[in-house]
């Protein structure tokens, strides 16, 4: 098993490849390089655990999300490149998979973890310092004291790193992973189609558009009316929302007397069709000419 993992999965890649090949983009120079499928999105040791079992080569994470997550999802990315929408219930599980995995992977999502630990860590042990500090002496302390005990231990935190668990990135990604997967499972897939390429692709492979407009990498903070886009290929945007929240703002827009407004023809969800009536599928969306957009409001 290689040590060389990739962030994106090969089969995500080869979306956006040509003849095996893609050109990444440097954030820190803005500098275009040209990079093949095998080398991009690619940390070493990424997703090593630094305590394997007996017997263990420390390469379980990566094999399990070999095995269990990308190969599945890419037969079913496979599938949506190759035409088919709607996808099978089977091939609609694993990519809901994969994409709730790929929120959890990311380096962005392991810096964010760093960043809390860094922040809260000291403040909780010196919650419990002070705690113990009043135990000691049979009465708690005043607030003036502990304030002054809690800033001297802000000021100079003390080194935990020892006291941690090693495998606590791998542990928060798994464990978010799960729970991310979970709630996309129950958001609504829309795909989008544009004639040309316009498309490009961060090495997390997709990203969280909150209701203000704006973009964050970080699960599991998933609210409502949020919506997950995943660039499938330079054409293709596979867009994840929440029915409820959608359904819920469309009744809060103003319309004239007389006036109904009509499904949209690309929203589906595996087991009810459009806006929840049984047996009905819509058609591709992705082979209309133009995007799916709701319809404009007519006269009946």
């Amino acid at each position: 098993m290689s040590r060389r993992h990739h962030l994106l999965p090969k089969t995500w890649l080869e979306g956006f490849a040509q003849n095996g090949g893609l050109t990444g983009r440097r954030r820190a120079t803005g500098l275009d390089f040209p990079i093949t499928v095998i080398k991009a999105t690619v940390v070493s040791q990424f997703y090593s655990n630094p305590m394997p079992e007996q017997g263990e080569d420390g390469q379980e994470v990566e094999r399990f999300l070999a095995d269990e997550i990308e190969a599945p999802g890419g037969a079913a990315l496979h599938a949506i490149r190759a035409g088919c929408w709607p996808l099978e219930r089977g091939d609609e599980s694993a990519l809901i998979r994969l994409l709730a995995h790929q929120l959890a992977r990311s380096r962005a999502f392991r810096k964010l973890g760093k960043h809390v630990e860094d922040h809260l860590l000291p403040l909780i042990t010196a919650s419990e310092i002070t705690k113990y500090m009043g135990e000691r002496v049979n009465q708690p302390l005043s607030p003036r004291d502990r304030k002054r005990v809690i800033e001297s231990i802000m000021r100079n935190p003390p080194v935990l790193e020892g006291l941690l668990d090693p495998r606590r990135d791998l542990r928060r990604q798994l464990r978010t992973a799960d729970q991310v997967e979970q709630e996309l499972a129950n958001r609504q897939m829309v795909l989008l189609r544009v004639d040309r390429p316009l498309l490009l692709l961060a090495d997390g492979g997709v990203v969280v558009k909150q209701a203000d407009g704006a973009f964050s990498p970080y699960p599991p903070v998933l609210p409502d009316d949020s919506e997950l886009l995943a660039p499938l290929a330079p054409h293709l945007l596979l867009v994840l929302r929440d029915l409820n929240a959608m359904l819920t703002n469309s009744s809060r827009r103003r319309r004239p007397a007389g006036q109904t407004a009509e499904p949209w023809p690309c929203a589906t969800t595996p087991s009810t069709g459009i806006r929840g009536t049984p047996g009905r599928r819509a058609r591709p969306c992705w082979r209309s000419p133009r995007p799916c957009f709701p319809p404009p409001l007519r006269s009946p």
